[in-house]
């Protein structure tokens, strides 16, 4: 890949040549040279410089949004080649953690049992991690809790999940089906992590009825689904999670679910990949298997209970 991607690339994520020449290995003085001569040659000033760090122009913004493609599309060739040589086409995967242990395992089984020779290398990390990884190639595809993908990324919907409000068996709450939104504001909260999924949705939620995390009191920020669980079932707060924990008996014991009135929690559960990005056979198999699992899931979803 040509330097000048690196370099350009560098100094856009993290804004400040120092943060950049540091990752690149190389004297700020020598990276602010090659951004200049950049500059120069497309006759376009690509950055404003400021005493708070260098943003990106309109023009500046273009070259990123291209320069993310070329760098995905190169860090894929990177992958694949040594596989397709060997004969071999391994599928790199990220995913957050509600997708893999609530979602992802069905579809991943039999697909393993359609492709058995098809290695699988899959990562979990928070919504924000995978678009991240998706988008500078670093595997072939993510899913995600849906609302946050934009700029080169493209997102598919799949399963439909709702989120219910959590709370230990000893909680007052525990007694009722519903609260109301406005109730929220006086409860414990142990949240996931910023950059999280669930817990950018649940913040989208909150604004749309009027509402901000500011308002709500939060004793913890937890990165573990397990740990979030045990915390409230031990009735040390409260939290928000996938109504499909409580639908697949997965339900930490002690904890009772509760549905919010006036909040709408509803989200997707999104296959992401690159605008630009090819796949193998293997990989576009992998994916109508998602599509179909998700489909069927979200019928029976759909199905009126008797």
């Amino acid at each position: 890949m040509d330097f000048r991607v690196k370099i350009f690339l560098a100094v856009a994520r993290h804004r400040q040549l120092t943060e950049a020449s540091r990752q690149l290995n190389m004297a700020a003085s020598t990276v602010s040279e090659h951004v200049s001569a950049l500059e120069a040659e497309l006759a376009a000033d690509l950055f404003m410089r400021t005493n708070r760090g260098m943003r990106l122009t309109e023009a500046g913004q273009r070259l990123f949004q291209a320069a993310q493609i070329i760098e995905g599309q190169w860090h894929s060739a990177l992958r694949e080649v040594p596989l397709i040589a060997a004969g071999t086409h391994r599928i790199d995967l990220a995913a957050s953690q509600t997708a893999i242990e609530l979602f992802l395992p069905p579809p991943l089984g039999r697909f393993r049992e359609r492709f058995p020779e098809v290695p699988i290398h899959l990562i979990m990390a928070n919504t924000s991690e995978v678009l991240q990884q998706v988008a500078a190639g670093l595997v072939d595809m993510g899913l995600v809790e849906g609302g946050m993908v934009q700029g080169s990324l493209q997102a598919v919907n799949l399963w439909h999940d709702d989120m219910v409000l959590v709370v230990s068996q000893r909680h007052p709450l525990a007694a009722a089906d519903h609260v109301m939104a406005d109730a929220l504001v006086d409860l414990d909260w142990i949240l996931r992590e910023p950059g999280s999924g669930t817990r950018a949705t649940f913040e989208r939620a909150l604004g749309r009825a009027g509402w901000s995390t500011d308002s709500l009191k939060i004793i913890m920020e937890l990165s573990s689904l397990r740990a979030i669980l045990s915390m409230v079932a031990h009735n040390v707060g409260v939290s928000v999670v996938s109504k499909a924990i409580v639908e697949s008996g997965l339900l930490h014991e002690g904890v009772h679910a509760v549905s919010v009135e006036g909040l709408a929690l509803e989200r997707h559960i999104q296959l992401v990949k690159r605008r630009h990005g090819a796949h193998s056979e293997a990989a576009s198999g992998l994916v109508q298997m998602l599509t179909d699992d998700a489909e069927r899931r979200n019928r029976q979803r759909a199905r009126p209970r008797r």
